[in-house]
């Protein structure tokens, strides 16, 4: 019965209006049963409290574990705490993380070899679709991968083929100085579609899954005239329980992300995807769809 549902979500949806797709698209997550939603590890949920609210930030050590490790070590020990965004380019990103503030400074740990791409191998993905500039597009949790397709080893004197995090809109990013493994403390929250500029250069560590309009509101400069603080950053594990919030995501790897890709008129019935940066993994705040 629910890929009978299914179907005929995916029949209707290229006629749709898109008051009439979006209302489609909610049904289907309302009637999503309790296996499709995927419960967020706290331990891999970083809390960030900015003066116009939380951001919620899924971390993807399967991604990039050397990355992930280094920001829960440093916001374990409070390290981030009181610093200030001092880069935010307006329609680019926000970048903080730098205890001197001007973009030259870091923690007392040796910098980190970048995690820019991983061998296509190495990862047992769920292939959703296609886009103008990634043939093969998938999804680690709420983070965007393209990869290149396996046939490209037959053209190319290589073993391995390659993946790698978009840097779409509330994608976490690595900074770093020129030298592609100096990657130390600071990190950069997507604002905009940068996939162009960045991708396979910086390393993505994980996404925004809740509070992204927050991130909207950090004051814009190079440095801001009236820079942003970090109030916090903390690792949802080591909240109390009751301060703990409950996040769930739609698991991308099931029939029901891609029913709802094709109901909200976010890919076609043949897989293409014009604008995978347009896409948010649905998600649940305490069993409320967000």
């Amino acid at each position: 019965m629910m890929r009978l549902v299914f179907c005929l979500l995916v029949l209707v949806a290229s006629t749709l209006t898109p008051v009439s797709a979006q209302n489609a698209a909610e049904s289907l997550l309302q009637k999503a049963p309790e296996s499709e939603w995927r419960r967020l590890d706290p331990e891999n949920i970083l809390v960030l409290d900015l003066p116009s609210g939380e951001l919620l930030i899924e971390m993807r050590p399967d991604l990039a574990p050397q990355h992930v490790k280094r920001v829960k070590t440093l916001a374990r020990r409070g390290f981030y705490d009181g610093l200030l965004f001092h880069r935010v380019i307006d329609g680019f990103m926000a970048q903080g993380g730098d205890p001197l503030g001007d973009g030259t400074g870091g923690s007392d740990l040796p910098d980190i070899p970048g995690e820019f791409m991983h061998a296509y191998k190495d990862y047992d993905l769920a292939y959703i679709g296609r886009g103008p500039m990634s043939p093969k597009i998938a999804f680690l949790g709420p983070v965007p991968i393209a990869a290149q397709p396996p046939e490209i080893t037959e053209m190319i004197a290589m073993e391995d083929v390659a993946l790698w995090g978009m840097h779409c809109p509330g994608v976490m990013s690595m900074a770093r100085a020129d030298a592609p493994n100096s990657a130390n403390s600071q990190y950069f929250i997507m604002l905009a579609d940068s996939r162009q500029s960045l991708d396979q250069r910086y390393t993505v560590w994980g996404r925004v899954v809740a509070g992204e309009r927050n991130s909207r509101r950090i004051n814009i400069g190079s440095p801001p005239e009236r820079p942003t603080p970090m109030l916090r950053l903390r690792i949802m594990a080591d909240l109390p329980l009751d301060e703990q919030t409950a996040i769930e995501v739609l698991n991308t790897r099931h029939e029901t992300f891609k029913a709802w890709l094709r109901a909200s008129q976010l890919m076609t019935d043949d897989g293409f995807i014009a604008d995978v940066c347009a896409i948010r993994v649905p998600t649940r705040i305490n069993g409320d769809i967000q």
